[in-house]
C-alpha cells in the first residue's frame, strides 16, 4: 500500500471522527441572536470595457 493511500485513509478516518464528535450548538433564548445583520448596498459593478478611456 502506498503512502498516499494510507494518507487518504487516515484523512477519511479523521473526518469521520470529527463528524461523529461534532455537536449542534445550544440554541440561545433570543430567537434573533443567530440572524445576521443586513448587508450594505453596493454600487453596481462596471466592466472595464464600459469605463472611460484613459488618456
Amino acid at each position: 500500500m502506498s503512502s498516499t493511500a494510507k494518507h487518504g485513509r487516515l484523512r477519511q478516518w479523521i473526518e469521520k471522527v470529527k463528524r461523529f464528535l461534532k455537536r449542534e450548538p445550544d440554541s440561545p433564548d433570543d430567537p434573533y441572536a443567530l440572524v445576521g445583520a443586513p448587508k450594505k448596498p453596493r454600487p453596481p459593478r462596471r466592466s472595464a470595457a464600459a469605463s472611460a478611456p484613459l488618456d
